[in-house]
């Protein structure tokens, strides 16, 4: 069957969503057409989304784009009366209806088992910016001398832009472990050097390589920063 140009063009931006945007690789990701037996009886077409999950087994279906035609407005015209025609060109016609099904559960779940990663020194779950629970942390390096005052200063400025998170209490390893487990892609250090030339560090969550940034530039690198992942 020939599939109509417009579910063509909705099949191309589930894919880019899933690719582009969430940064599932390709390779995990693919379209399944489901059989005139398998589809609901009002879907003329039906592709499930399906991501190669290693949790389940294999693919699973995690979404579907189903062309259910006329089916929706032919049954409530047929039951009210009422004429849902639309006039397009001079025709009279009745739209059909196009729907796209996400399950939350399903997706989040996939999210979890595809960006989990275990490392040699660490657990970590490597999300790409935009879905990750929080955009960055900020740590004092120990808890005494200025730094925890210093950091919590750096954080009430960053917080009205970021979603960020502030803990002075462990120690700084511990730290970063914590946020490489819940997928923090960014961690703010402020040490000893920040109190004498107001630099701070920062780390990245995916091959834990820092650079120093001046606290004056730290927002616009983070945008940036946020924006490459």
């Amino acid at each position: 069957m020939k599939l109509p140009k417009f579910y063509v063009y909705h099949l191309a931006k589930v894919q880019q969503f899933y690719i582009d945007k969430l940064n599932i690789p390709a390779s995990k990701f693919r379209f399944r057409e489901l059989s005139e037996a398998e589809r609901s009886f009002y879907n003329k077409i039906h592709f499930d989304v399906e991501l190669n999950l290693e949790t389940l087994g294999g693919f699973k279906e995690v979404a579907g784009v189903h062309y259910r035609e006329t089916h929706d407005l032919g049954g409530h015209q047929k039951g009210s009366g009422e004429k849902l025609e639309v006039l397009v060109e001079g025709k009279r016609i009745l739209p059909v209806v196009l729907e796209l099904s996400f399950g939350v559960d399903r997706n989040i779940w996939a999210l979890l088992d595809i960006f989990f990663k275990q490392e040699k020194e660490r657990n970590l779950f490597a999300f790409p910016a935009a879905i990750a629970p929080l955009n960055l942390a900020v740590f004092p390096l120990v808890n005494k001398d200025g730094l925890p005052e210093k950091a919590k200063k750096i954080h009430e400025v960053l917080r009205k832009e970021f979603i960020t998170t502030l803990d002075v209490k462990a120690s700084i390893g511990r730290l970063y472990r914590r946020v490489d487990e819940i997928g923090c892609p960014l961690a703010i250090t402020i040490d000893y050097q920040t109190l004498k030339d107001d630099t701070v560090t920062i780390r990245f969550i995916k091959d834990m390589n820092q650079t120093r940034v001046k606290i004056s530039e730290l927002k616009e690198k983070i945008r940036n920063e946020l924006i490459k992942n």
